[in-house]
């Protein structure tokens, strides 16, 4: 039997007898604990799992298993961070962390659609290590769906592996909802468990996630401060990409709720960092549906990276732009097109395929990326006016460049 289950379920089936299922051997010699870490935790749910959690597992000798995976590919494989019956810690960096993934490509984890995210840092892993320990073996999976999860259960229950996995769901089956485990910890444990998720989850932004995800910022600005950055890059590639949907930026929402240790924190350390000037070209098939080009054309420190893109613009005879409100997105809470951008083609919201073209600045993060066939693709979507846009651009940039090491 292997178990991905809320700390409430967990706690009730190893203290309580009535909860727990006669699948278990009395001895818990056949329980296996499986977490699944994606790097970027807060540390107070990991504190409070070694302090309440890891020595119940010990005095029972449960299987502890820590999972991660071991890089951005489904090929790289999964990594064990621990697997044990005397567990002592918990290992939260994990191994190839989501953050880092998201950091190289610009990114931040998406709302809506499948939740790619979990599936990468959390479902890819937990099936590699399924598949190495149980073979083709039949095992029963305890999953912490609650009472309010009914959707999540059907979806689940659907992937049985042609029977070899067997899934069952206790908080649901004691009708329990999320308030409800978080009561019962309380009772037990005397402490509120926040819940457990990553920093920079956007689903944590909701109406009912968002006061504890505000007070995590607040507490921990050392933690959240990176995530304030990757945000901050991520919007300077795309203005329509904040952390909880288009228009709606963590930077924003921060400033708004006057938590700004976090972005003291994240504008501090950005001045310390080398930062470049990014060319970034989209070309849309349809809304929400691009190819994209990042190109990292020069690098320097924050206040000469944007005196030079000002000059690239002087030269090219290209205006540069800031605080716009944000094309293709609803404005809300004051959120707005913050970085400042040498526009050479903006794109269509209404006719397709459309391209969009800019320069801009940003921390040098990203890395420099895109499809093999995007040239050619581009190059036969690029007219007149734009071609020479782009000339003047790059002669500009080889202007400054030159002049940089001139002056050095």
């Amino acid at each position: 039997m292997t178990v991905y289950i809320t700390t409430a379920g967990l706690l009730r089936m190893l203290t309580d007898p009535t909860a727990r299922p006669d699948t278990i051997a009395p001895d818990f010699s056949n329980l296996i604990v499986v977490i699944a870490q994606t790097g970027d935790e807060w540390s107070t749910t990991g504190r409070l799992v070694q302090h309440y959690i890891l020595p119940l597992l010990r005095r029972r000798h449960v299987r502890l298993v820590e999972v991660a995976r071991s890089g951005p590919r489904k090929a790289d494989g999964v990594a064990v961070l621990q697997d044990t019956r005397q567990p002592y810690r918990l290992h939260l960096d994990g191994f190839y962390k989501l953050s880092r993934e998201n950091r190289v490509t610009g990114t931040m984890p998406q709302l809506g659609g499948v939740r790619k995210c979990s599936q990468k840092a959390k479902g890819s892993p937990l099936d590699a290590w399924r598949a190495r320990e149980f073979g083709d073996q039949p095992y029963l999976h305890a999953i912490g769906f609650n009472a309010d999860e009914g959707a999540r259960i059907t979806r689940d229950a659907a992937y049985s592996m042609g029977g070899q996995r067997i899934p069952t769901y206790p908080i649901h089956e004691w009708g329990w909802t999320r308030q409800d485990c978080v009561d019962y910890l309380l009772r037990e444990l005397g402490v509120v468990w926040p819940k457990s998720c990553c920093r920079h989850c956007p689903y944590a932004g909701n109406r009912l996630g968002w006061p504890e995800q505000r007070a995590r910022f607040a507490a921990l600005p050392a933690e959240a401060a990176q995530h304030v950055i990757d945000e901050y890059v991520c919007l300077a590639l795309n203005p329509r990409s904040g952390l909880f949907g288009p228009g709606k930026s963590l930077i924003t929402r921060l400033r708004r709720d006057q938590v700004t240790e976090p972005i003291t924190l994240a504008v501090a350390r950005m001045k310390t960092m080398p930062w470049a000037i990014y060319r970034v070209r989209r070309l849309y098939h349809a809304p929400a549906n691009a190819i994209r080009s990042v190109d990292r054309v020069l690098f320097a420190g924050h206040c000469t990276i944007h005196t030079e893109l000002a000059e690239i613009g002087r030269l090219a005879g290209i205006a540069l732009t800031r605080n716009e409100q944000i094309a293709g997105a609803p404005v809300r809470d004051g959120d707005r097109d913050i970085h400042p951008r040498l526009w050479l083609r903006r794109r269509s919201e209404s006719t397709f395929p459309t391209l969009e073209e800019f320069y801009t600045v940003a921390p040098a993060l990203a890395q420099d990326k895109e499809l093999p066939t995007f040239a050619a693709t581009w190059a036969n979507h690029t007219d007149p006016v734009l071609a020479r846009l782009e000339h003047r651009a790059d002669v500009a940039i080889t202007a400054v460049h030159q002049a940089r090491h001139t002056a050095a």
